[in-house]
Parts: C-alpha cells; structure tokens; sequence
C-alpha cells in the first residue's frame, strides 16, 4: 500500500506547464518539500491536503500522453471526442487513486538524485522515499515537448514496474472480452 502512495505522490510532483530542462531537480525538491509540508499541517482537513497537494502538483503531467501510451493501439481507433472522454477518466482515475493513498503519508524522508538525460527527448529522475524499514526508488519518465523546452511527466516507475505499462496491460486485456466504452465506464 505504501508502494502506491508513493508512486502517486512522485506523480504529482511538479509545477505549470512543463519544466525547463535545466530546472527539473529543483522544481521537484521544491514541491517535494511543498507537499510533505502541507501533509504535515495539522490546520488542514485530509480533504485540504488533497487539494491543496494535487492543485500544487498537477498541471505539468501529460495527461493525452499517459492516457494514449495506457491505451496502446486502440488510441487510434478512437474519435477525437472518445481520445478527450478517455484522457479525462484516466485523469480522474489516477488523481483518486493519489488522494485515497496520501492518508497512508507517515513522514518518510525524499531524496532527489540529478535527472540522467537517456535520449534527446528523454530525462529520467530518480527518487528515493526512505522509510523506517524500507527505501523505495521511484523513475520519474520526463519527455521533451516537441517545439517547445519543456519537460513532461510521462510514466513514473517504481521498482522497476512501469504504472503506464501495468495499465497499459490491464486495457489491453479488458479490451479483449469487452468494448471501449465499457471500459470508460469502468474508470
């Protein structure tokens, strides 16, 4: 359960509108510390946090970009108007996802190494959450949008499990036996 706090907090980590490249570490250490603080603050409601948390840390993830890798081939097969109804279910999904797992936040300690460029359009950052008994290793997937200096969240990892790929798996499968939209539902 813990896993899944963390995977969902590292996603919402980030500030406005994409990240330059050069201010990616620090942006993250920055609302990293903003959330953990606002986490901490006894004045707030568990609902406060929530949104305080994901107001602060949402609008620099590519929501069409993680929803169309999640979906996989069937993304071209949908209308412009089932592509915008899957990108906000998905959205909706993983943002409950994250509110119901920061109950579990019990003051572990967030250490950001320096982003590791893989591709000209590629930056990981990794992350480790240290606990009382374990230390997980979060890889944050940055991309670069096209035209533009700014950096993306598009997956993040956790011991090496990708939560895009792991949805990415579980569409696929449901899209075998059932149709799209009552995948939507579903979300």
């Amino acid at each position: 359960m813990i896993k899944k706090i963390i995977i969902l907090m590292t996603i919402f980590i980030v500030s406005s509108y994409g990240i330059g490249e050069e201010n990616i570490k620090s942006i993250m250490d920055s609302k990293t510390k903003k959330a953990v603080q606002t986490l901490k603050d006894k004045r707030l409601t568990q609902k406060q946090k929530e949104t305080k948390i994901i107001k602060m840390m949402d609008p620099v993830f590519s929501y069409t970009t993680m929803a169309k890798i999640s979906l996989g081939k069937q993304w071209k097969r949908l209308s412009k108007k089932e592509k915008q109804a899957f990108t906000q279910a998905f959205e909706r999904k993983i943002k409950h996802s994250y509110v119901d797992k920061l109950k579990l936040y019990k003051n572990q300690k967030v250490i950001t190494s320096k982003p590791k460029k893989i591709k000209k359009n590629r930056i990981i950052l990794t992350t480790k959450i240290m606990g009382n008994n374990e230390t997980y290793k979060i890889v944050n997937a940055f991309f670069k949008k096209k035209n533009t200096n700014q950096w993306y969240i598009y997956d993040v990892k956790l011991a090496g499990v990708s939560i895009i790929q792991t949805y990415r798996k579980q569409f696929a499968a449901f899209l075998k036996t059932k149709s799209f939209k009552q995948l939507l539902d579903s979300l």
